[in-house]
């Protein structure tokens, strides 16, 4: 590996959603306070958009396309 190429790392506080702080090593030398992590994002917890039902689009797709003859 070629010498002088690579970041120094630093370690810093990553701040969670329910404020927990972690040790971790990076190249950017502040804190980060986290806004979604896997306690609060869609992917983890399982929990989806209510508002885009499914009979919610089905209606919204009939009555945007309701004078076309299929």
């Amino acid at each position: 590996m070629k010498q002088g190429i690579h970041p120094e790392y630093h370690e810093i506080n990553v701040t969670m959603t329910d404020g927990k702080t972690v040790k971790m090593y990076s190249s950017v030398k502040k804190d980060l306070v986290l806004s979604t992590d896997n306690l609060n994002h869609p992917a983890w917890t399982g929990q989806r958009n209510t508002n885009d039902t499914k009979g919610q689009r089905a209606a919204e797709f009939k009555s945007k396309f309701a004078g076309f003859k299929f």
